[in-house]
């Protein structure tokens, strides 16, 4: 704020010194020229009544003369220092009027008005660089899932924009480079609740600034970085970034599981799906021939893909690729039919449309099912509002680049054990993932379900009791599907993940013991996660959930209810001497 006031200070100088001039000239003349008072005699006002009278007469007040009325010198000295105060007071509304408008100072004050937003946080927030596609996907899913988030965006449309979204909390949003360390600090990176940045721009010369700047400022916040080339992702990476997303390497991963493991790769597509969204079926890329229209980045990972799986390929593309052999690739757009022919759509299984540009892919993809309506089509999207077209297209696997970048971001910020649990599965059989997709679709109605942690450490107040103070009967997994907010009812989740002492566990039993130390990954439906969220908040619930009685709150009814199990167990014990009293010995001689 005192930046704010001082660059005011700078820009109203010339006019405060303007006023300043008119006023002490004018009191100054006012002393100097004399009067007569009642008696007729001269006399000179004072500076504190010159300075009184001036001051109300040149703001259009008017109280009148005083002490005295003026002399015709008098009189004729006021009436040039009002038309000198009209015109001083008319330079200095016109200069304030022009500051409003001065983009320094907007900038300024928006800058301040940031910074206090964000110093006044109080829960864990991500500090989001970049609001463009991706982030617009990726906020929307963490406010619905009630995380918080600051957004730093360098176009100022985009920033306005935000203002629109219909966040249910108050972003704090800022136009500026983040690329800029102290662009960083004002966003609150150094801040205690700040759990993670996300360098999702557009530019990956700013998302490696954002990295540096990120490891110099705290070594070890969570990173997530975007990137799309490989010798950039390595230098963020050395940097200290804990995810770097390269968009065509994770598409080329993921198309490589659809051919080799269909049902594995399901399972872990609805795990990194966003919450809430409804469990879509996905049908599996079939072994043949296939035809590529596009070979960038992004055709080319998906290329490598099919070659392993043993399919053949047969390259479009505009731009000559000295690194495909001449029989395996046709130079043109591959909107038209005589390319597509000539690269054998007509006895090919399996289209990819992977153009820059959505129309050149829609046309291709128009053009392919005209010859052959048996194709198995897959087709890039590039922007997310050209989605109704896409949709009207149908084609069997549509894959949106800020999609895809999205759900590896939240993958990667949920939780670190999901990306361990990921690597398990992936090493799961298919028959496994066969038997446990039914388990998925159920667990929340066919919605993708929330993942949450639960750890039992020295920070969680009630795993502390639950273990040290009161150690039977002990904890178990199988004592966290017991809903403490409904007394009696069963939560829709599934312990996905066991981790005790560096040891993971996929799918563990129920009667599985926890200890202190240890990390579980739930999954399960919006209400399960309250109701974990309070058991962990509140050692009466964890009781309720551990032994299923209701045990009493506050010390006056605990010190209550331990009396009473005191004085019955003297009751007891008094009980057994007086039944041992009364019992007959048996008649050793009878």
């Amino acid at each position: 704020m005192d930046g704010i006031f001082f660059l005011m200070l700078r820009r109203l100088r010339a006019p405060i010194v303007m006023l300043i001039a008119i006023y002490g000239i004018a009191v100054l003349g006012l002393v100097l020229i004399p009067g007569v008072d009642d008696q007729g005699r001269p006399y000179h006002i004072d500076f504190f009544h010159a300075f009184y009278f001036i001051s109300y007469t040149a703001t259009s007040i008017g109280f009148g003369e005083i002490p005295y009325p003026f002399t015709y010198q008098q009189r004729l000295w006021v009436l040039c220092c009002i038309y000198l105060a009209v015109t001083g007071w008319a330079y200095a509304i016109g200069s304030i009027f022009g500051l409003m408008r001065d983009e320094t100072l907007r900038k300024a004050i928006a800058q301040a008005r940031f910074r206090r937003k964000v110093r006044q946080l109080a829960e864990p927030f991500y500090l989001i660089c970049g609001y463009g596609q991706t982030a617009r996907l990726l906020c929307k899913v963490l406010d619905d899932l009630d995380i918080r988030f600051v957004i730093i965006e360098q176009r100022e449309e985009r920033v306005n924009e935000i203002a629109l979204a219909d966040f249910r909390f108050d972003t704090p949003c800022y136009a500026g480079d983040a690329a800029n360390p102290e662009i960083l600090k004002i966003a609150g990176i150094e801040h205690p609740q700040c759990i993670g940045i996300l360098a999702i721009t557009g530019n990956e010369e700013a998302n490696l600034a954002i990295a540096i700047g990120a490891y110099v400022l705290r070594p070890k916040l969570l990173s997530i970085c975007r990137s799309r080339n490989q010798s950039v992702a390595d230098n963020m990476a050395s940097f200290g970034a804990n995810k770097v997303i390269n968009l065509f390497q994770t598409v080329g991963r993921k198309f490589s599981r659809r051919l080799q493991q269909p049902q594995v790769t399901r399972v872990c597509d609805i795990l990194a799906d966003f919450p809430g969204n409804p469990i879509v079926e996905e049908p599996s890329p079939p072994v043949g021939h296939w035809v590529i229209v596009g070979y960038g980045r992004f055709g080319a990972a998906v290329h490598g893909s099919l070659l392993r799986a043993g399919c053949t390929v047969t390259v479009i593309d505009p731009e000559p690729q000295a690194q495909l052999v001449p029989a395996e690739f046709i130079q043109a757009l591959g909107v038209e039919a005589a390319s597509l022919k000539a690269a054998g759509i007509e006895r090919a299984v399996g289209l990819l449309v992977s153009h820059d540009h959505d129309a050149n892919n829609l046309s291709a993809l128009a053009t392919a099912r005209e010859i052959n309506q048996q194709l198995f089509t897959v087709a890039r999207q590039n922007l997310t509002h050209n989605h109704l077209l896409f949709e009207a297209f149908k084609p069997n696997i549509t894959s949106i680049r800020a999609q895809i970048i999205a759900h590896e971001c939240l993958r990667a910020m949920e939780n670190p054990l999901l990306a361990e649990a990921m690597a398990l599965i992936q090493q799961q059989s298919e028959d496994w993932a066969a038997e446990f997709l039914p388990q998925l679709h159920q667990l929340c109605a066919g919605q993708v379900p929330e993942i949450w942690r639960v750890r039992f450490n020295a920070q969680n107040t009630s795993a502390v009791h639950a273990m040290l103070a009161q150690p039977t009967p002990p904890l178990q997994i199988g004592h966290y599907t017991h809903d403490a907010l409904n007394h009696g009812d069963t939560l829709r989740c599934v312990a996905l993940l066991h981790r005790h002492a560096g040891v993971d566990q996929l799918l563990p039993a129920s009667s599985t013991r926890l200890q202190f130390g240890d990390e579980v990954l739930f999954i399960g439906d919006h209400h399960a996660r309250l109701a974990h969220t309070a058991v962990q908040e509140n050692i009466g619930l964890l009781d309720y959930i551990r032994t299923g009685e209701e045990q009493p709150q506050g010390w006056l009814f605990r010190r209550w209810a331990q009396w009473q199990q005191e004085r019955q167990r003297e009751q007891e014990q008094e009980r057994v001497p007086a039944a041992a009293a009364t019992h007959t010995p048996p008649n050793e001689n009878a």
